[in-house]
């Protein structure tokens, strides 16, 4: 048999409060808070990543977004549930995501990149000329060789199209 919960307090609601908020302006994660290991991360990391490489998106998403909830400073997990996002056709949300990682990596051109495929998708492509044009820049000959040529194609593609630079 189960017992239901008693409704949390007033005061336990706001030391609950108090102490999440402590956590996350110390730059910790409610993953941490709940006492979430990384190795128990990177677990619900590879279940979703293996949900999105089945096509399971649905269910990625749903463990993805709960990852993210956990841990919302690690890079990988905001641009997989922004592939996962944008695999649905939820460019706004897949957008959100990947200028979040991007804020986490400002270095990393990958999620730019991925947010120009979004924008264009929204009908936006003057700004996913933009975007690649900003990935492009960003790409490094060593280390984004794939990425920069994708970012071209796409460039080519767009400017083809008329999309202007602003």
């Amino acid at each position: 048999m189960t017992t239901a919960q008693a409704p949390m307090t007033g005061e336990e609601y706001a030391a609950l409060h108090d102490q999440i908020v402590g956590q996350l302006a110390r730059g910790g994660s409610l993953g941490q808070l709940k006492g979430m290991t990384a190795d128990e991360c990177e677990a619900l990391y590879s279940l979703g990543y293996g949900l999105y490489e089945k096509a399971r998106y649905a269910d990625a998403l749903k463990v993805l977004a709960y990852l993210v909830s956990l841990d919302h400073t690690e890079h990988r997990y905001l641009v997989a549930l922004g592939a996962t996002a944008q695999a649905m056709g939820k460019h706004a949300d897949a957008l959100q995501q990947y200028m979040a990682a991007t804020l986490l990596d400002p270095l990393e051109p990958a999620p730019v990149f991925y947010a120009a495929q979004c924008l264009l998708d929204m009908g936006q492509p003057d700004a996913a000329l933009q975007s690649c044009d900003l990935a492009l820049a960003m790409c490094k000959p060593d280390r984004h060789a794939v990425l920069a040529e994708r970012a071209q194609a796409l460039r080519t593609l767009l400017a083809a199209r008329g999309a202007k630079e602003n």
